[in-house]
This record gives C-alpha cells, sequence and structure tokens, in this order.
C-alpha cells in the first residue's frame, strides 16, 4: 500500500535528498514537504508553505514524518537562542503536531546528544530526544549520526577540513564515530519511515547503514 510522507527540513542537505528518493520510492505515493518558500511541482508532491511552520502545518494525516529540521550555531551567528527555536522549538512543535498512536515519527538528532550534557549543541540535542520520547507515537527513531558528509551550499571551512581528514582514516574510526553520507542516511530515515515496527529506537552509524540497505 502507498504511503504519506510528511518531510519538514526538505530544502537542507539531508531533507533535499530524502525529498528526491521519496518522490522517486514507488512504496510513497504522497509526498507533503513543509517549507518557507515553493519548491518545483511534482505529480507525488503537495507542498504546506508558511512563513514558519506553525502557519504551514495543516490537519491532514500522514503515515509518517520525517524531521530533517535544524541549523547551526555559525549559521545562527552565535544567537543560541535562534538555534534553539530552530533545533528545539520547532522540532518539538512538529512532534506535537504529529503525535498520535497511529504516527511513524523519524527525526534527525546528533551523536553525543544528552540532556545534561556540557556542550550546548549535545544538550539541546537531548532535551529534544527525551521530550520526544514523551510524546505518544507507533514507533520514534531517532537517528544519531556523526558529522555528515554531502554538498552543502553553504561554506564550512572548518568542517570540510575535517571531512577531509575523517575520511582518510574512517576504517581507523569507531563505526559510531564514522562521517556519515548524506544519501545513506537519507535512505535510512525512509526505510524506517516507511516500516512496521513499534516503539523508541535510537540509531547510530552502523544500524544506520544497515536500514538503509534494507
Amino acid at each position: 500500500m502507498e504511503r504519506t510522507i510528511l518531510i519538514a527540513g526538505a530544502t537542507g542537505l539531508v531533507g533535499a535528498k530524502v525529498l528526491e528518493m521519496a518522490l522517486q520510492d514507488p512504496r510513497v505515493g504522497r509526498v507533503i514537504a513543509v517549507v518557507r518558500r515553493p519548491l518545483a511541482d511534482h505529480p507525488k508532491l503537495e507542498q504546506w508553505v508558511g512563513p514558519d511552520l506553525s502557519k504551514a502545518l495543516k490537519e491532514t494525516r500522514p503515515d509518517a514524518v520525517i524531521c530533517c529540521l535544524g541549523t547551526t550555531i555559525n549559521k545562527e551567528k552565535g544567537d543560541k537562542e535562534a538555534f534553539i527555536h530552530v533545533d528545539q522549538e520547532l522540532v518539538l512543535g512538529l512532534g506535537r503536531w504529529a503525535s498520535g498512536p497511529a504516527m511513524r515519527f523519524c527525526v534527525i538528532s546528533s551523536l553525543g546528544a544528552n540532556a545534561r550534557s556540557m556542550v550546548f549543541y549535545n544538550r539541546v540535542k537531548g532535551t529534544v530526544e527525551d521530550a520526544l520520547r514523551g510524546m505518544d507515537f507507533e514507533a520514534l527513531h531517532v537517528f544519531q549520526p556523526s558529522i555528515l558528509d554531502g554538498p552543502r551550499s553553504e561554506i564550512r571551512t572548518g568542517e570540510r577540513i575535517g571531512l577531509v581528514l575523517m575520511r582518510a582514516i574512517a576504517p581507523l574510526l569507531p563505526p559510531k564515530v564514522r562521517p556519515m553520507r548524506h544519501d545513506v542516511l537519507a535512505k535510512a530515515l525512509i526505510n524506517t519511515a516507511l516500516g512496521t515496527d513499534k516503539g523508541a529506537q535510537i540509531h547510530t552509524y552502523k544500524r544506520i547503514v544497515e536500514l538503509a540497505s534494507q
């Protein structure tokens, strides 16, 4: 049976790839993209366009939600409140909207996420994970990749240098901290959104690769 998937954050590195793959996947009958600005039309694509997430969401219930929302402190010019708004408030707002016993919710978090972490980024991610686990979903899948590897539109010099180094020594690194290819993560998100399992699960590098190959 063809399914309906809602994607939030469909213009970012991973979200754009999720959107592309979902539109090509024969298992998916309809894709809902929540966006600020219209995307190119596609027969399977329904676009919910609004200035912010809360104004774009409608009453229609998809079969699953894939949340790729996220920003960086650098992108927000050091503004922690702006970072919290995107990575915590918007994600939890989407979670509350989607919450229900028949809903599958997949979200990109981060390796090291911990609500008690001394690291601001990890603490925000951990806080979000804890809050989502308190919501009512048929299945909650939290993806915790390490550094993401893919073609970004913005320049991140430090991250690029780090990626080059990590690619070179990847075979020597513990699986959890290896760079995660954006297309592999996208495929894993789609396969999980279309699954039938129940309950909450956390996925790191090795399991993400396995999910992508299913």
